[in-house]
């Protein structure tokens, strides 16, 4: 272990909740909570949060920045909402919430599903015949969270075509990193409980050392972890819950309105945006434009109506953090302290 300086809390504070119980250490003792969805999270989050302001009022007026990526684009939007209906409701304490952002989050999944292997295609991962295919055969309308499939062989059939050609060497989350391979990083991990592999000034097998971490018991007595001794080991992932099938499908752009309407700043890192500000009539207050970080291009911005930004990180793939962790935080700070993204640089190109 060793300390990493570029994390989220050199610019705020951070309360990591392991939500909903299955995940992680967190547990439950009624096996029907292990049934659960988008909005059964919401309400134990809500009054996770009130039952933790009892216990910790010191922090009732502090702000709450609410943040998260990929499905957390649905988690997060509705459970912003639900401290804005408390408010709404409460004569007494009210959630001092100042800000939503939402890393590459599934927002809406007919745009979600085609945005995928546009990005394939892109890359020179699919041929231009396959994305072609795939575009005028799909109807992504048609599509469902479980079960993401089309009517028609001829879609299915080229769907499955792009999944055979990209196969398992590639990683989907970034494609321009190698990938690890667990025999080999397992093996290190048990001989020297650390494992070597880096691609692009990444570690790529951060997911098994991960995994080979959380469970060593020195750690867990260090983090006051799994005190009730669990049976299980920590898992990424939780093979016990049985999550909704169809609350993936929700759109949830009239969420982020509704954030967005009781003035509540909201940071979208990927598309969709446009659509969300022209819905709620919002014009562009700053045009899409490139930032910098440490003299170098961050990435690109866009903000409509003083409330709402759309920001991209260069060289970034699905988890910004762990791709970009130098710009992450430069962003990160920014929407925590309401700037604005740095669009100047005072390192002169000439000679």
């Amino acid at each position: 272990m060793k300390e990493f300086h570029l994390s989220s809390s050199a610019a705020s504070n951070l309360l990591f909740v392991e939500s909903p119980a299955g995940v992680g250490w967190s547990y439950s003792n009624t096996s029907s909570d292990y049934t659960i969805g988008d909005a059964k999270i919401a309400d134990d989050m809500h009054m996770f949060f009130l039952k933790w302001y009892d216990k910790f009022p010191e922090f009732k007026s502090r702000e709450l920045f609410l943040t998260g990526e990929s499905y957390a684009g649905h988690c997060i939007p509705q459970l912003a909402e639900v401290p804005l209906d408390h408010n709404a409701q409460s004569p007494d304490f009210k959630f001092n919430i100042k800000g939503v952002a939402i890393s590459n989050p599934l927002l809406r999944l007919n745009w979600d599903i085609p945005a995928t292997f546009k990005i394939f295609w892109s890359h020179g991962m699919i041929s231009d015949e396959i994305r072609l295919k795939i575009m005028n055969e799909c109807d992504f309308d048609d599509n469902t969270f479980a079960s993401p499939h089309n009517v028609t062989d001829t879609c299915n059939n080229a769907i499955s075509q792009s999944k055979s050609i990209i196969g398992h060497y590639i990683n989907k989350y970034d494609m321009i990193l190698d990938v690890c391979y667990p025999s080999i990083v397992n093996q290190e991990l048990r001989l020297r409980k650390m494992a070597t592999k880096i691609s692009v000034g990444v570690d790529v097998c951060m997911t098994y050392e991960r995994h080979f971490y959380f469970n060593l018991p020195e750690v867990q007595k260090a983090l006051h972890a799994n005190r009730t001794k669990l049976l299980n080991p920590w898992f990424m992932c939780s093979n016990v819950l049985h999550y909704s099938d169809t609350d993936g499908n929700i759109n949830m752009l009239p969420i982020l309105k509704k954030i967005i309407q009781n003035h509540i700043p909201v940071w979208v890192f990927r598309t969709l945006v446009k659509e969300l500000a022209q819905d709620v009539d919002f014009k562009i207050t700053v045009s899409h434009e490139t930032w910098f970080h440490k003299g170098q291009v961050g990435g690109w911005a866009t903000e409509y109506g003083n409330l709402l930004t759309f920001a991209t990180v260069r060289a970034a793939a699905h988890m910004v953090p762990y791709a970009q962790p130098s710009r992450a935080l430069h962003l990160f700070s920014s929407f925590v302290y309401g700037r604005r993204l740095p669009n100047t640089t005072h390192i002169p190109m000439d000679d």
